[in-house]
């Protein structure tokens, strides 16, 4: 998804924009915390940062249109790929409490933590997570790291995991028969370890604002969803 980047064995070369700096702030937070599951910065060399590289197999559909499903290979959509979804997000947030960046220059939100907000990734779901037999391992691909809230993290995290799509997509994703969504984002829930996984309701519908289409399908099955949790 990003030209100009170059591997050299365990390095990964990728060109820069203006937010570096406070991406790898957070990223060096990350590995002093001892998050193992993000890049290590390793240097700035030629206009590009180094990277350690991450081995293992990422989830991404090149094919992939807005509207439609993201075709899943069959590792990514197992209920075991799920729960380790789930727990590898827990870990980063956990790692992330407590960070207070003296860099704030974020590529789309530059501003500190308010309270309550904790610094995550930015665009979690399958196609920037490297998965190794079957597990996810990490995230990659950390250009939109910023502040958030983490329940609204995790939510949206949802949406691309589970994932929360009509039969359409998830058809076109490569599940079938058609999945039961509320026993997924139960067991996505439970990985996480959320308590009160009602809560999570709210923040899923706001998910939506900006696209009808899902608001509307996502009303369709909120009934059902909360009976399951």
């Amino acid at each position: 998804m990003t030209s100009g980047i170059v591997r050299r064995g365990d390095r990964l070369l990728r060109p820069m924009g203006p937010w570096p700096p406070a991406v790898h702030e957070f990223l060096r937070h990350l590995e002093a915390a001892g998050f193992d599951g993000s890049p290590r910065v390793l240097g700035i060399e030629g206009g590009r940062e180094v990277l350690t590289f991450i081995e293992g197999e990422v989830a991404n559909d090149p094919q992939w249109q807005p509207g439609h499903g993201q075709r899943l290979p069959p590792y990514a959509r197992t209920e075991r790929a799920l729960r380790g979804a789930a727990r590898l997000i827990r870990r980063l947030h956990q790692a992330a409490a407590g960070f207070r960046p003296a860099i704030t220059s974020y590529r789309f939100h530059p501003y500190p933590p308010q309270p309550g907000e904790l610094v995550s990734h930015g665009d979690l779901g399958p196609w920037n997570t490297v998965y190794r037999d079957g597990i996810p391992v990490g995230f990659i691909d950390w250009d939109a790291a910023q502040p958030v809230d983490p329940l609204a993290d995790l939510a949206d995290a949802a949406w691309a995991f589970v994932p929360l799509a009509p039969p359409g997509q998830l058809s076109e994703a490569g599940f079938d028969p058609v999945l039961d969504l509320p026993a997924r984002l139960r067991m996505f829930l439970d990985a996480y370890g959320l308590t009160d996984r009602m809560a999570i309701l709210p923040v899923l519908r706001r998910c939506t604002l900006d696209e009808p289409g899902s608001l509307r399908w996502f009303q369709a099955i909120s009934t059902e969803l909360a009976r399951a949790l």
